[in-house]
This record gives structure tokens, C-alpha cells and sequence, in this order.
């Protein structure tokens, strides 16, 4: 069986000497491979420098021509670049929810918790980023 190990805060409460906590523990988790979410699994991704630009269609029908049009939303096209999630592959290692036994739902529950705050946490910094230097 495959595993992934993931990172969680540690709940302090289950040391038996307060001195001793880690602060973050593994944990070792039954996983399986799922299709890539970055490139739903085609293993590219329209190149970030191109695709973090917002384009207006005036602006897009004056700077590609009819060709750059077709490969510009062709999957694998020439402004492709190989997905940083899969490497290529199509898939990626995942944690397996239906081979969790109960303890290990409540770690995965903690783990994906802790993950949605930092996500936001990185987006609310990135608006404020962009706020400060005049980008809304």
C-alpha cells in the first residue's frame, strides 16, 4: 500500500510531559494516486507568465495572430509548460479517504483545516500586496 506523510500541529494535550512536544508530528497515510487538479491531468499548463496576464480582446486580437489564437487554449499547445504539481505525469500521490481508519479522519480533518486557513491566509496577503502597490 502507498502512504503520504503529512505535517500537523501537534495537540499538546496527548504528551505526557508538557517539555517534550514537537510542535508539529507526522503521520504516515494511506494514499492512492488521483489525476492531477493543476492540469486535470494533461500534464501542462498554460505557461504562468502568459496566463497571470489578463488580456482584454482588443488587446488579445491585436497581439496574436489567428495560429497564437488556436495554440493559446490548445492543451499541450506552444505556450504550454509542464505542470509543477504532476511533473508531466498526469497524477499525483494523494491521501486515500476511504482507507482511513477513524483516528486517521480526525488527523486529515485537522491537517486539511489548517491547510484552507493558510490558503487564505496567503490570498488575503497577496490582496493586500496588491492593494499597497495599486493592483486591484
Amino acid at each position: 500500500m502507498q502512504t503520504i506523510k503529512i505535517t500537523v500541529l501537534c495537540d499538546c494535550n496527548s504528551h505526557d510531559d508538557d517539555n517534550s512536544c514537537p510542535g508539529q508530528v507526522e503521520h504516515d497515510l494511506p494514499a492512492r494516486m488521483f489525476v492531477c487538479d493543476r492540469c486535470e491531468g494533461n500534464g501542462a499548463i498554460l505557461n504562468p507568465s502568459i496566463g497571470e496576464h489578463a488580456y482584454t480582446e482588443e488587446e488579445f486580437n491585436r497581439e496574436f495572430s489567428e495560429d497564437e489564437k488556436v495554440e493559446y487554449f490548445k492543451r499541450g499547445g506552444m505556450y504550454d509548460v509542464v505542470c509543477p504539481e504532476c511533473k508531466g505525469k498526469n497524477v499525483v500521490l494523494g491521501i486515500d479517504d476511504d482507507a482511513l481508519n477513524p483516528e486517521q479522519k480526525k488527523t486529515v480533518v485537522k491537517y486539511r483545516r489548517a491547510e484552507r486557513q493558510a490558503a487564505q491566509e496567503r490570498a488575503n496577503e497577496l490582496r493586500t500586496m496588491r492593494g499597497e502597490m495599486g493592483i486591484f
